[in-house]
């Protein structure tokens, strides 16, 4: 993946040291000319070259709704089920994710207890990993995926929203615009749906003409976004997408539906976003043998558009 732009809290005060004072303690002050400060912090910060990426929020659904007990269980259960996305990702997506590492999941992650933000090279990694997220979501609420756990805890509803923008790194935290407008988004949200933005909704029309047409992508057609450019086919390595566009192969994602539901307001900061809503043909279990396989059909995000604003 490409390096996030980051910075140290130690950087900027040997700018601040060397370029301002710390304190005049006088009754009288004046204001001073900053430019040389501006132009010291550009070149350490490179506030200019910050890149835009992907983040992909998911939500525990009315985590408060559940009992002491199953809220103390609920953040295992969810790093359990992100382990396991995680793996999956770089198994059965392998060519989309051919450049992350395995480490990468974690390091890139931001724990909000009852669910976090993801963040990503770009949206089609996003949506690749809220499908296999959900795929166990569903193998767990079917009594498929430790049965007992499910059994206790309950079945887990989730809403996600996904973002593209400008995220940096200050220390060891994660900043920026893309993922304060997912968590806006996301706290706008008052049922289990797929919410986008504006940027990401760009990015897919850009790319693919548009998010639906990830029913029929092919890998040679990744192949030609900039941002998967070098990217290599190897045989076995990918089972979302066909080599080839082919309206005759069986598809995982076998439909899309995208709804534009117009601007939100979160502290008088307007949002466009959309409504995704998502259904996946997938499956877990031995691959060699079909028959020890269980496929199973689901859905991610619904076609209600009331409630948001």
């Amino acid at each position: 993946m490409k390096d996030i732009q980051k910075f140290s809290y130690k950087e900027l005060l040997e700018i601040l040291d060397q370029d301002d004072v710390r304190a005049l303690y006088s009754k009288k002050a004046e204001v001073p000319d900053s430019d040389d400060l501006a132009v010291h912090l550009k070149e350490t910060t490179k506030f200019d070259d910050f890149g835009d990426k992907s983040v992909l929020g998911i939500d525990v659904y009315q985590y408060s709704q559940y009992n002491s007990m199953e809220q103390s269980l609920i953040p295992f259960l969810f790093k359990l089920i992100y382990n396991e996305a995680s793996a999956l990702c770089l198994k059965k997506s392998g060519f989309v994710f051919q450049k992350f590492k395995k480490e990468e999941f974690k390091e890139r992650f931001i724990d909000a207890g009852d669910g976090g933000f993801q963040i990503f090279d770009t949206p089609l990694h996003a949506v690749i990993f809220a499908i296999n997220f959900e795929l166990f979501v569903r193998y767990y609420n079917s009594f498929q995926f430790y049965p007992k756990l499910r059994n206790l805890i309950g079945p887990l509803s989730l809403r996600y929203a996904l973002t593209h923008d400008q995220v940096f790194k200050f220390d060891e935290n994660f900043y920026g615009p893309c993922i304060i407008n997912c968590n806006r988004i996301l706290s706008k949200d008052n049922l289990n749906r797929f919410l986008i933005d504006e940027n990401t909704f760009n990015w897919y029309m850009l790319n693919m003409s548009g998010l639906e047409n990830l029913q029929i992508l092919s890998l040679s057609e990744i192949q030609r976004i900039k941002e998967f450019e070098g990217y290599k086919i190897i045989p076995g390595v990918d089972s979302m997408f066909p080599k080839e566009m082919d309206f005759d192969t069986k598809r995982s994602i076998i439909g899309m539906d995208v709804q534009k539901i117009g601007k939100i307001y979160v502290k008088s900061s307007p949002l466009s976003i959309y409504n995704v809503h998502m259904q996946y043909l997938g499956g877990l279990g031995q691959d060699e043998d079909p028959g020890q396989k269980t496929w199973i059909a689901f859905t991610i995000g619904n076609l209600n558009t009331s409630g948001i604003g």
